[in-house]
């Protein structure tokens, strides 16, 4: 799953992470946006999910309101994350996760201002240093097609997250690679989350996932993936996709 406020329902009400975990293998949170927006509920939750199996990182949502911002974002995305216990090394801690996405406007994909590949490239750095570890990258093909020229080099290297919720995302050009994870609905129903959740699969078994995640000798894995069904056999709701904001 991925979560945010947005996962609160309307009058706030908490997310019962224990009922969560029982149908999930990993968790990915919304913490910060920009250089000041802090998720008025990552903390929290991020406290909560740490208590559960639930495998777990924060995001933070690229949004760039000036041409050399990528390092102030950068530190105000580690200290958020840090600050509510998040370090990248604790067993059970998956890779920070930078979200970078084209930005709807009147039904139409627009590219962020100063979101190139020049800021791109300086927020991966900073993340990594801050961390010391190299984040998981979440977007999509018009992120790619409209900021970077149709080129995603600057994403080569990195485990990518990609939404599709039709079909299997294409290959980035440029990364010669894969997805990592795969977001294949934005609609999931799942028990103690009010609404509607985004839902993700991981291309790999659960004990490829615990390893990324510190934990070695999984007890009782067998190899099983990190949610139901192979990605192979993920079928997506229909619909075309509807993007939200962060």
């Amino acid at each position: 799953m991925d979560t945010s406020a947005f996962n609160h329902g309307g009058g706030g009400e908490p997310i019962d992470w224990n009922r969560a975990a029982a149908g999930n293998a990993f968790v990915f949170m919304k913490a910060t946006q920009g250089t000041r927006y802090r998720d008025p509920w990552f903390a929290e939750d991020f406290a909560a999910a740490s208590r559960t199996s639930l495998l777990r990182a924060p995001y933070h949502f690229f949004d760039a309101r000036g041409p050399y911002d990528a390092a102030a974002q950068a530190r105000h995305f580690a200290r958020t994350a840090r600050a509510a216990g998040y370090t990248g090394r604790r067993p059970g801690e998956l890779p920070p996760v930078l979200d970078v996405e084209s930005t709807w406007v009147n039904g139409r994909a627009i590219c962020p201002p100063h979101a190139g590949a020049r800021q791109i490239a300086a927020l991966l750095r900073h993340v990594e240093a801050d961390f010391g570890v190299r984040p998981v990258v979440y977007t999509d093909h018009s992120f790619v097609a409209l900021c970077l020229g149709g080129d995603a080099r600057v994403l080569k290297g990195y485990q990518l997250w990609l939404p599709g919720y039709e079909r299997e995302p294409r290959d980035l050009p440029g990364t010669d690679q894969g997805w990592t994870f795969w977001q294949y609905t934005d609609r999931a129903r799942v028990p103690g989350i009010p609404g509607p959740v985004d839902r993700s699969v991981y291309r790999g078994s659960l004990r490829e996932l615990r390893t990324m995640a510190g934990i070695t000798g999984a007890p009782g894995d067998s190899g099983d993936s990190g949610a139901p069904g192979t990605p192979g056999a993920v079928r997506a709701a229909p619909g075309p996709p509807r993007r939200r904001p962060g």
